[in-house]
C-alpha cells in the first residue's frame, strides 16, 4: 500500500479511537475542549474515509463511492451545524447523512463480498442502533453504543489498510 494511503489509514483509526473515546466525553470536558475534541475527530474521520475509499477504489462500485461521499457530506454538515446554521438538529441530521453513507458502502462492501467484513458490520451495527435509539428505545444507551461500533468500525478499516 502506497504510503500517503497508509497515512490515511492511520487517520481512520486516529479518527475512530477519537470518536469512541467522544461517546464517553460529553459531560466529562468543558465546552472548549470538548469543541477542539470534535474538530479533531471530524477532521480524521475525513482523512480515514479518504484512505478506505482510495484503498478499495478498485473493488468499490458505484454504490459504494457514494456511501463514501454522503458519509463526507454528513461530517461537513456535523462541522456547519457547529455553527448554528442547521437549527438545533444539525448535528443529528449530519451524523444521520454520514451513518446512511457508512451504511450503503458498508451494504456494497458486503454485498461484493471484498475485503474484511468487520467495519462493515461495525458500521450497519452503529445505524441500527442508532435507529433504535433515535426511536426512543434506550437512548443514552444506544447512542453510546452506536458511537462505539462507529469509531470502531474507523479503527477495523484502518488497521486493514495498514495490513495490506
Amino acid at each position: 500500500m502506497p504510503s500517503p494511503i497508509r497515512a490515511l489509514g492511520i487517520a481512520a483509526i486516529v479518527g475512530g479511537l477519537l470518536r469512541v473515546a467522544d461517546s464517553f466525553t460529553t459531560q466529562a470536558l468543558p465546552a472548549g475542549p470538548l469543541a477542539a475534541l470534535y474538530f479533531a475527530t471530524d477532521i480524521f474521520l475525513l482523512l480515514g474515509i479518504a484512505g478506505i475509499y482510495l484503498s478499495r477504489r478498485s473493488t468499490t462500485g458505484m454504490a459504494g463511492t457514494i456511501g463514501a461521499a454522503i458519509f463526507s457530506l454528513g461530517i461537513v454538515l456535523v462541522r456547519v451545524s457547529a455553527f448554528g446554521v442547521l437549527g438545533s438538529s444539525g448535528y443529528q441530521l449530519g451524523a444521520a447523512v454520514a451513518l446512511l453513507g457508512l451504511a450503503v458502502l458498508s451494504g456494497e462492501a458486503l454485498l461484493r463480498r471484498h475485503g474484511s467484513t468487520t467495519s462493515a458490520i461495525l458500521w450497519l451495527l452503529s445505524f441500527a442502533l442508532g435507529i433504535l435509539g433515535a426511536a426512543g428505545i434506550a437512548p443514552a444507551m444506544l447512542m453510546t453504543g452506536a458511537g462505539v461500533a462507529f469509531g470502531a468500525g474507523f479503527v477495523a478499516a484502518g488497521l486493514e489498510i495498514l495490513a495490506a
